[in-house]
């Protein structure tokens, strides 16, 4: 017999969304960790996402997972190099991210 997951109900995109915003400082929040703390698998949440309200939040959510991230990288808690793999996966970058030149510009004005 097959075990049905949690139904959706309107509350989820606020929960979802207070878990990212309250996540402690020893781990990265992620949507897996969410999924289990609820009682469903990661594919049953994603399945969520057909509904307007949840999709923005989990949008909402994958922006504060990136942030909290390169903030962890910029204070080097986390290795850079390790979250420059992580997001470049996530968001579909390949390999030419920071391995090519670099041209930046400043001009001053008075």
């Amino acid at each position: 017999m097959k075990k049905k997951g949690r139904k959706y109900d309107a509350g989820l995109p606020r929960l979802m969304y207070g878990y990212f915003l309250s996540f402690s400082e020893s781990e990265a929040p992620s949507f897996s960790k969410f999924a289990r703390s609820i009682g469903v698998t990661l594919a049953e949440l994603e399945a969520f996402r057909r509904h307007k309200e949840f999709d923005r939040a989990y949008a909402e959510c994958g922006e504060i997972r990136r942030d909290y991230l390169i903030d962890r990288a910029l204070t080097k808690r986390y290795d850079p190099s390790f979250v420059k793999f992580l997001l470049a996966a996530e968001y579909g970058v390949g390999d030419e991210v920071g391995d090519g030149d670099l041209d930046v510009r400043i001009t001053v004005t008075e």
